[in-house]
């Protein structure tokens, strides 16, 4: 009896392998695809990973225009420019089916695991997904995956998979039909051909996002008034707000001032609250995304990537999660007493151990695939974590630590002051018990404002009482954190799709900011033609029903055939109507295009830009503009099993060694400066995974790891 489970990237393979292993599994190749052969309750079982998506959608037969609905599944690399290197996973997966009498699926327990399982065994191993059983785990740590293998599910999750095809089928539809569309009205008005692309999703974002740009435009700002008193008490000067925020009338607030002054100014009461401030609940993916983003300045797509890292080391849990409640059978004393062996852990984990009974506060959002993020108690070898891995493995963990910790307790302090029948609140606030925030407190802040004591019908010492002229401001631009919330509040995209989404929208020159938000001409302009000619293409309300329908399919409650059919005949109206106003829409974008291909565009925007017009001429049977030379390969890459290639900087020119699927992937390794680069095939037999160069200056060689943690790179040296 051969049992293959199919895991979605080699070093979760890795993983898997080593968990389930009765000793130390064997490492094997095929087609330079590591695989491995274990035993297990007298079994042989081969676990062989994909590399992500194996198929992808693409037409039938070549039709150029729109619309387009006759697909079909074919491997990615028959279909995607760059992705040669799958053509290797589909051949080892199909050849090691051919030896097993069972399968296991052991993706990703979402719908995108669930596609890329279910693709990989109909396509790859030709097997009927439906006899495949399911291993289900949140973490990668040996207890989870042991646990995962003595409770299989008997099939895959066909809800999670329908929907997860349903979801691919229909954003190739709104995609592709939509982008061809833009790109053939530009054509008709400009005779040129020029790629455009919009989306199912990516459209409403981008639709939300003007919406807000033209707030900030169309906004006039309002003048009013504060008032403000400046008192000294102790020898400290305090200030004491007037009872109304704002004054509209500046001739009422020359009178309010002018009156207050008069005077004579003392304590009316005195108001003091405590109140407790629970623990922030455990992390979903959309809360971790905007927490790192205002802790530290990342994208929500860097922080997706770095939990993931983090995951596939075991480290936490999976970070695609929408849930904010722990497992219940989950061992909480034993992740403690784990986070414990860390210095910076220990005084609260042992805190925390001390209490009778380890119950977390918790949220309200739920989601039946995987719990709220947490760490598993695996401890990171010193070193083992880069800086930004280090900052959101300490946030995540300290989030779970604060979580069991006791409520904070805040005083809030009003003091009156009448001044001539005018009154003035001078408001302090102090933390009386730290409780959760000795854990958590230097991810939040409070303001700490000390007052001294003062006593009701005390006299008041008034320094000053003084008016400030002020502006209504416009609404804040979105912060990539503040889009992300966005999309959830309206029901659009998923939790694992959303910032690949706002970097569509950054790729494509529609928006720019890293910080704060800007649509660019071009984005307002797609935006206004689509939304004045065929407003069904950046609908809100039409996007969020289909997201609604999926989570339908999930349940069960409704079939896909359904859903992909009423898409198909919504989109084939919208298109109908695009094609009636084809020149005009063309007109109306032309303009901005040209504007906006006259500004210098960033790197990241270029080379997506490129890739896609690249593939849109292939299609179409015309020239490439593009010629380059074939990169120099090193070897392969250890997160997504692209090429890594050797680049130069644009600006310095100095070169480095990154992954062929940039921007999808974003794994980096630095070179010396100097001599030639000769790759050996070789990988670094001490850190694991990554390839080992030769460097040729003059008559001398050695070799060096990528890694610079690599000890072995030290040594090179």
């Amino acid at each position: 009896m051969t049992t293959l489970i199919i895991a979605e990237k080699p070093n979760v393979a890795k993983k898997i392998a080593y968990a389930l292993a009765e000793g130390k599994p064997i490492r094997k190749s095929m087609n330079k695809v590591p695989y491995y052969e274990l035993m297990r309750d007298g079994k042989k079982v081969i676990v062989a990973p994909a590399v992500g998506h194996l198929y992808t959608l693409a037409p039938k037969i070549k039709v150029y225009g729109y619309p387009i609905f006759d697909i079909e599944w074919v491997p990615v690399y028959s279909a995607e420019k760059g992705k040669s290197y799958v053509r290797d996973y589909v051949k080892t997966l199909a050849a090691l089916a051919k030896q097993a009498d069972e399968f296991i699926v052991a993706c990703d327990y979402d719908t995108e695991g669930e596609v890329i399982g279910y693709t990989a065994l109909k396509y790859a191993c030709g097997v009927d997904p439906s006899k495949a059983k399911r291993m289900k785990f949140s973490a990668l740590t040996r207890k989870d995956l042991i646990r995962a293998w003595y409770n299989l599910e008997p099939t895959i999750n066909f809800g999670m998979a329908d929907a997860g095809i349903t979801r691919h089928v229909l954003d190739w539809y709104w995609g592709v039909n939509l982008s061809r569309a833009l790109s053939s009205a530009l054509r008709r008005a400009s005779g040129k051909w020029v790629v455009l692309s919009t989306g199912r999703v990516q459209g409403p974002t981008l639709k939300f996002l003007v919406e807000r740009e033209k707030e900030i435009a169309n906004f006039k700002p309002t003048p009013y008034w504060v008032i403000r008193m400046v008192l000294e008490k102790d020898g400290k000067k305090y200030t004491a707000n007037y009872e109304k925020e704002r004054i509209l009338d500046e001739n009422e607030a020359k009178r309010i001032v002018g009156e207050a002054r008069k005077g004579p100014a003392f304590v009316e009461k005195i108001e003091v609250n405590q109140q407790q401030r629970k623990p922030p609940h455990p992390f979903d993916l959309g809360t971790l995304q905007r927490e790192a983003y205002s802790a530290f300045g990342y994208s929500p797509k860097k922080t997706l990537e770095i939990a993931q890292r983090l995951y596939e080391r075991s480290l936490c849990s999976y970070p695609r999660t929408s849930s904010q409640k722990l497992p219940k059978n989950l061992n909480f004393r034993n992740i403690l007493q784990n986070l414990a062996k860390m210095p910076e852990y220990k005084p609260h984990a042992h805190e925390l151990l001390g209490k009778g009974v380890l119950k977390p506060v918790e949220g309200k959002k739920d989601d039946p695939a995987h719990p709220a993020i947490y760490p598993t108690g695996e401890i990171p070898k010193p070193g083992d974590l880069s800086k930004d891995e280090q900052n959101i493995y300490d946030l995540i963990v300290r989030r779970f630590l604060s979580a069991f910790a006791d409520p904070a307790l805040r005083e809030i302090m009003k003091v009156f002051i009448r001044s001539n029948n005018h009154r003035f609140i001078l408001s302090g606030a102090r933390t009386l018990r730290e409780g959760w925030l000795k854990i958590y407190g230097r991810y939040v802040k409070f303001d700490e404002v000390l007052l001294p004591t003062f006593k009701e019908g005390e006299s008041v010492n008034v320094l000053q009482i003084k008016r400030e002229k002020k502006k209504t401001k416009p609404p804040a631009r979105y912060s990539p954190a503040s889009v992300i919330k966005k999309m959830e509040d309206l029901g659009i995209g998923t939790k694992a799709t959303r910032a690949q989404i706002l970097e569509t929208l950054y790729s494509r020159g529609y928006i720019e900011g890293k910080r704060k938000i800007r649509v660019t001409p071009l984005g307002m302009k797609v935006v206004d033609a689509l939304e004045r000619s065929v407003p069904s293409i950046v609908s809100v309300e039409l996007t969020r029903s289909f997201e609604e329908k999926m989570e339908e399919i999930m349940q069960r409650k409704i079939e896909k055939e359904k859903v992909i059919e009423n898409a198909r005949e919504q989109l084939t109206r919208i298109l109908k109507e695009f094609k009636e106003r084809e020149l005009e829409i063309g007109k109306a974008l032309l303009e901005k295009l040209i504007d906006n291909n006259t500004k210098p565009r960033s790197k990241a925007s270029k080379a997506r830009e490129l890739s896609l017009e690249e593939q849109e001429e292939i299609k179409a049977g015309a020239e490439s503009r593009l010629k380059k030379r074939e990169p120099l390969v090193v070897g392969k890459c250890p997160k997504c099993g692209g090429d890594l290639i050797v680049r130069y900087n644009r600006r310095t020119g100095k070169r480095f060694v990154g992954c062929s699927n940039w921007p999808n992937c974003n794994v980096t390794y630095p070179l010396l400066q100097r001599g030639e680069i000769i790759p050996t095939g070789k990988v670094c037999p001490e850190c694991g995974n990554a390839p080992i160069v030769k460097i040729k200056e003059g008559n001398r060689e050695y070799e060096v790891c990528l890694n610079m943690e690599c000890n072995r790179k030290r040594r090179a040296r």
